[in-house]
């Protein structure tokens, strides 16, 4: 499944968390990148190539992530423009993308986005409009991908961060267990080294047990409520 990634960010070359995650889509057959503040200026604050930009949209695939940091409670303003200027439900893409997906950079701790912290709201419900768009172009909304302080994670926390943002923009049915495991599978058995092979077996011997013990719970619930 092939993904177009579209940021919005004022110092993109200058931002840690940007340049941590783009380094990961580096090479990536099935990840487009695309830089909205390379393509709009002060001098002309509108995409003028609204041709160009759909096209670029109508030659990839199916799932589209829209990745900007929050300036007050909202995406930057370049992001509005190009949603603007370019989003139609009578465009070829809106009938070929099939997923919107958001990664979202926050300088605030976690905690502070929910009912009783010190923003009150949570990110879901500040960033309701991107739903409604997702909604009104058929498209399926994906879990908000949040991150939040990233230049305060320890390095474990970032690889963490790494292997799940990979899997929010390249693994297909995001969200699912199964799916998760043969992604692993499959990048582990891409990899060079008998390091990577092992953990590739170690995942599929994990899946076969868990395979199994679903399926003896699952003849446990039948016995227990099968009369019910």
């Amino acid at each position: 499944m092939k993904t177009m990634v579209v940021i919005s960010h004022p110092t993109v070359h200058s931002s840690s968390s940007q340049q941590f995650f783009l380094a990961t889509l580096k090479g990536g057959e099935a990840v487009t990148v695309r830089h909205l503040d390379e393509v709009w200026s002060e001098a002309k604050p509108h995409f003028t190539r609204v041709t160009e930009e759909k096209a670029l949209l109508d030659s990839q695939a199916k799932r589209l992530i829209l990745q900007f940091p929050m300036y007050w409670y909202q995406a930057p303003s370049v992001m509005k423009e190009w949603i603007d200027t370019v989003m139609s439900k009578s465009a070829f893409f809106a009938k070929q993308v099939k997923e919107l997906g958001i990664v979202v950079t926050l300088g605030v701790k976690e905690e502070a986005f929910r009912a009783g912290g010190k923003e009150q709201f949570t990110i879901s419900e500040l960033l309701r409009p991107f739903q409604a768009l997702a909604n009104a172009m058929g498209w399926t909304y994906l879990p908000i991908f949040e991150v939040h302080q990233f230049d305060y994670k320890t390095e474990e926390a970032k690889q963490a961060l790494l292997v799940e943002y990979l899997q929010y923009v390249t693994k297909e049915n995001y969200g699912t267990l199964k799916e998760t495991e043969e992604w692993f599978i499959k990048r582990a058995e891409a990899m060079e080294g008998a390091h990577w092979e092992q953990i590739a077996e170690w995942i599929k011997e994990n899946q076969d047990e868990r395979l199994e013990l679903e399926m003896h719970l699952s003849h446990w619930e039948e016995s227990q409520y099968g009369d019910y």
